[in-house]
């Protein structure tokens, strides 16, 4: 057990180190869609990079748990944040789609290292009764490193790479409260495996919701910028529209928390669904009217990143040590495989139905995971009957 003092400083390490690499992703993803938009690339290949990035999920989950359990977690984010270092350094070297392939799927699975490792490392130092607010204060400021890569790309500019090099920079930093952390990390008892078929089984509508979560994140942050663009907004109305997006997510981050230390998980996975769905459907409406944007893009934001506090705190309270960590696993897998899959459907349904196409897959992808929910809230009800 380690003591409150010993605890706190291990939270603030762990909060610090995922917060740098989340500056990297929120840069890289919009500055190098637009470059690859400046460039004549299709909205589908645009998409399919972005892809690669979020692929290399796949290729993280099977070695992590053993890597964690052998390693520890805290060389685990370090050597995910070196890679992540070496991948940055490599993009404007190489400015080229095929080139980025290659490169942005090892920038992925660089920062998925960091991520699976400080999910588990933060889940492990929560309490029960206040799980849910501890879990939305990390995500609160893993989503704030995410807002800051927009206002950074919108204060420098994408017309060269300084925004870049100023993220690399930040990123070295999150190696600092490391070299502190060093042995504040709780034991992890047992061997650490990813079971996915076991996980897939005995907590289907978590992994879905990791599956749905994926898709419905990764198709909006990859092409919202590029969406509006198509719609006919300039460079920097189109990434205030990401800002706001992660905005949304921020502010959401703690009241998803405290109504996951409250209410059912799946109650509140369903209402955060349905958000979803409204919001989606309403981004066209966003666009034209300017007076709908904020509170359209801010709750598409909140309910959204509901999606990650509700089921990390699902995990958190069910499964301990070993086990948390290959639940987290799968969990990202299954996130991984809908993070791959989503900005393709998207950049795809942009290139076949214009613009629109991109909320209109969202509301394709809530309806789906909605109807799942109801069925588990209708079983729910059935077994305590």
């Amino acid at each position: 057990m380690l003591n409150e003092r010993t605890r706190l400083w291990s939270i603030i390490a762990c909060i610090a180190s995922t917060m740098t690499v989340s500056i990297t992703l929120g840069i890289t993803w919009p500055l190098l869609a637009i470059v690859l938009e400046r460039q004549g690339v299709p909205p589908w290949l645009n998409g399919l990079s972005a892809s690669a990035q979020t692929l290399a999920v796949l290729a993280v989950v099977p070695f992590a748990p053993r890597l964690i359990g052998a390693f520890g977690i805290v060389r685990m984010v370090a050597i995910g944040i070196a890679i992540t270092v070496a991948c940055l350094v490599l993009l404007p070297l190489f400015p080229n789609v095929w080139a980025w392939f290659p490169i942005r799927f090892a920038l992925g699975f660089g920062e998925e290292l960091v991520f699976i490792s400080t999910d588990v490392w933060i889940n492990q130092l929560a309490r029960d009764n206040t799980r849910g607010r501890l879990i939305g204060t990390y995500g609160m400021f893993l989503l704030a490193g995410f807002a800051i890569g927009p206002v950074a790309l919108m204060t420098f500019g994408s017309e060269n790479w300084t925004v870049l090099y100023i993220g690399i920079a930040v990123v070295l930093f999150g190696l600092l409260p490391l070299v502190a952390a060093r042995g504040t990390t709780p034991a992890i008892e047992g061997e650490p495996r990813a079971r996915l078929r076991y996980y897939l089984r005995v907590a289907t509508t978590l992994m879905v919701a990791g599956l749905m979560f994926g898709l419905i994140n990764s198709s909006v942050e990859s092409l919202l910028t590029v969406y509006g663009l198509e719609k006919g907004l300039d460079e920097g109305s189109a990434t205030f529209l990401l800002l706001l997006l992660v905005i949304g997510s921020i502010l959401g981050q703690l009241p998803s928390g405290w109504l996951a230390d409250h209410y059912d998980h799946v109650h509140i996975l369903a209402a955060s669904c349905a958000l979803t769905l409204l919001s989606m459907a309403m981004l066209p409406l966003a666009i034209e009217y300017p007076a709908l944007k904020w509170p359209v893009m801010l709750t598409l934001g909140a309910s959204i990143g509901a999606f990650y506090v509700v089921a990390m705190t699902m995990m958190g309270q069910r499964y301990r040590g070993a086990e948390l960590i290959g639940i987290n696993t799968s969990f990202i897998f299954f996130w991984g495989i809908g993070s791959a899959a989503g900005p393709t459907l998207s950049g795809s349904a942009i290139t076949l139905l214009g613009p629109d196409g991109m909320p209109a897959v969202g509301v394709v992808l809530c309806v789906a995971f909605l109807t799942v929910c109801v069925r588990q809230i209708r079983r729910d009800k059935q077994a305590e009957s």
